[in-house]
C-alpha cells in the first residue's frame, strides 16, 4: 500500500512528461522509502530515461514496504495532463490499481489498472566520462533546432574550454559555439571529447520543462548523459552515439 500527496504536482507531471517523449508503453516504477524511481529504455534501445523523485518532493509520503508497479505510460501521462493550476494531487496504490485524485475547484478521481510486469526498473549503466559541461537549456535547445535544419545528426565537441555543436548535411552546415558566460556556465575536462548524436532524440530530450540549465557528460564515441536537476528531482537521459559507417 502506498499513498502520497503533492500540493503542487508540477515536478512529478513535467518529469514524467519528459520521460514520455522517449518511453510511451509499459514501464515499471520502483516505490521505495526514499521516493519514486523510473528507469526505462526507448523501443529502439538508443536512449535510457531516469527519473528519481525524492520523498521530500511530497507533502505526505507513506509506504508499507518497497515494491514495483507496472503502469501503461500513455494512459498515465494522459491523466497527468489533466492536472490544473492550483490543484493538489493524491496518489494511492493498492488492490491492483493506481488512483490519482486532483483537488482544487472540485474533486476529480482517476483509476488506472496496474500491470503484471516481469522485472523492475533497468539498472543504470556505470559510465566514465572525460568532459562535463553545464549549459543554459535555451542555448542548447536553439543549437539543436539549428542542427535539425540541415541534418539528422549533431556532433557535440568539448575542446579548448568551449562547447561546439556542429551539423552538416546536403542543405549546408551549421555550428554553434558556447563559451564561458555565453551560454556555457561551467566546464571541466580531462581531455577533448567528440561524439555524434541523433537530432531527433536530442530534440525530445531538450523539450523538458525541468530547470533552466542542464549538465552534459561526454566522452569521444561514447554514450552521452544529459541531466536536469531540481532539489528533489533527478531527471537524466543516456543517449547512444551515432557511429558513421565507412
Amino acid at each position: 500500500m502506498f499513498q502520497a500527496i503533492m500540493s503542487d504536482p508540477k515536478t512529478l507531471v513535467e518529469s514524467i512528461k519528459a520521460a514520455y517523449e522517449l518511453v510511451k508503453d509499459e514501464v515499471t516504477f520502483k516505490i521505495g522509502e526514499d521516493g519514486l524511481t523510473l528507469r526505462a529504455m526507448d523501443p529502439a534501445n538508443v536512449a535510457m530515461v531516469i527519473v528519481e523523485l525524492k520523498k521530500e518532493a511530497f507533502d505526505k509520503y507513506e509506504i508499507e514496504k518497497d515494491g514495483f508497479v507496472g503502469i501503461n505510460m500513455d494512459r498515465f501521462v494522459q491523466v497527468l495532463k489533466r492536472s490544473k493550476r492550483g490543484d493538489s494531487m493524491s496518489l494511492k496504490i493498492g488492490a491492483g490499481k493506481m488512483e490519482i485524485i486532483y483537488e482544487g475547484k472540485g474533486k476529480r478521481r482517476f483509476s488506472l489498472p496496474l500491470l503484471a510486469l516481469e522485472s523492475g526498473p533497468r539498472p543504470e549503466p556505470n559510465l566514465n566520462f572525460s568532459a562535463k559541461v553545464t549549459v543554459e537549456k535555451a542555448s542548447l535547445k536553439s543549437a539543436v533546432e539549428d542542427a535539425a535544419v540541415v541534418s539528422d545528426a549533431m556532433t557535440i565537441l568539448v575542446a579548448n574550454n568551449e562547447l561546439h555543436l556542429l551539423a552538416q548535411g546536403d542543405l549546408g552546415d551549421v555550428e554553434t559555439i558556447l563559451k564561458k558566460d555565453e551560454g556555457l556556465i561551467e566546464i571541466s575536462m580531462q581531455e577533448n571529447a567528440r561524439s555524434k548524436f541523433s537530432t531527433e532524440y536530442l530534440r525530445k530530450i531538450v523539450k523538458s520543462k525541468i530547470g533552466e540549465n542542464l549538465e552534459i557528460s561526454i566522452k569521444s564515441d561514447y554514450p552521452l548523459m544529459m541531466k536536469f536537476e531540481e532539489p528533489n528531482l533527478r531527471l537524466a537521459f543516456i543517449l547512444a552515439p551515432r557511429m558513421d559507417v565507412e
